[in-house]
C-alpha cells in the first residue's frame, strides 16, 4: 500500500517525509497516487518501428527529401520522421491491451501501414520495435500544478503523445512550483485541472469499441 498526501510518501517498507512531492508518471500512474488521480488521464499504446538506414537512392525512389517530422489526421494517427543516420521512425496509436500477442499484433498493424504508405520501402528491413503509453486528458491538453486538496503535492500530466517536448517543459514548471517561484511561462490552459473521464476506473474496458469505429472511420 503506497499513499501520497500533504507530508510526504508511505509505503509497505517505509515513509519519506516531504516539504512538496511532485507526480510525475504521466501514463503510467495509478488510480490512487494521489486519489485525486482517479480518472483523471488516460493511458495509451503507442507502437514504433525504425527502419534500417535507407540509402540516398532509397530516399529519392519515395521522394523523401526532409528531416521534419510529420504526422496524419486519422484519428489512430500515424507520425514518422528521417533520423539523422537516415533510418526511419514510424509510429502509430491502436494498441490497447498489453500482452506478447497483441504486442505482435500491434506491431503487425504498424509494419502493413508502413509497407503501404511508403511502397518503395516495401522490402526495407525493420530490426527495431517498441511501445509504450502515452497519457490523454479529457481535455485534450497537458496539466501541471497543485492537486486538489493538497496544495504542496504536485502533478504533471498527459503530453498526449509529445512528451519529449512537454515533458521538459511541464517538469520546469513544476521544478518552480516546488520552489514557490513564479513560472517564466505558465500557460492558464495547462492549471486547469484535468476533468474526469466517463466511467472511472472502467474506461479503459469501453476502448475497444471505440478503436475499432476508429478505424472504420479512418478507412473511409
Amino acid at each position: 500500500m503506497t499513499d501520497i498526501n500533504e507530508t510526504g510518501v508511505s509505503t509497505a517498507s517505509g515513509r519519506v517525509v516531504s516539504d512538496r512531492v511532485i507526480v510525475a508518471t504521466n501514463g503510467y500512474s495509478s488510480e490512487d497516487l494521489p486519489n485525486w488521480m482517479a480518472g483523471r488521464y488516460l493511458p495509451t499504446q503507442s507502437t514504433v518501428i525504425v527502419t534500417r538506414p535507407l540509402t540516398p537512392s532509397e530516399l529519392s525512389a519515395q521522394g523523401w527529401t526532409s528531416m521534419q517530422m510529420a504526422y496524419d489526421s486519422r484519428h489512430l494517427l500515424h507520425y514518422f520522421r528521417l533520423m539523422p543516420d537516415n533510418r526511419l521512425l514510424f509510429g502509430m496509436r491502436g494498441g490497447i491491451l498489453s500482452s506478447r500477442t497483441a504486442e505482435a499484433r500491434a506491431q503487425g498493424r504498424v509494419v502493413r501501414d508502413f509497407r503501404q504508405m511508403f511502397p518503395a520501402w516495401a522490402n526495407v528491413e525493420i530490426p527495431y520495435a517498441w511501445s509504450g503509453l502515452v497519457c490523454l486528458a479529457r481535455d485534450l491538453v497537458p496539466f501541471a500544478g497543485a492537486v486538489a486538496g493538497a496544495s504542496n503535492v504536485l502533478a504533471g500530466f498527459a503530453y498526449h503523445g509529445n512528451g519529449v517536448a512537454m515533458g521538459t517543459f511541464t517538469g520546469k514548471v513544476l521544478a518552480q512550483l516546488a520552489l514557490g517561484e513564479t513560472p517564466d511561462l505558465y500557460p492558464a490552459v495547462m492549471r486547469n485541472p484535468a476533468r474526469k473521464f466517463p466511467f472511472g476506473s472502467l474506461r479503459r474496458s469501453i476502448m475497444p469499441p471505440i478503436y475499432a469505429a476508429y478505424q472504420v472511420d479512418d478507412m473511409l
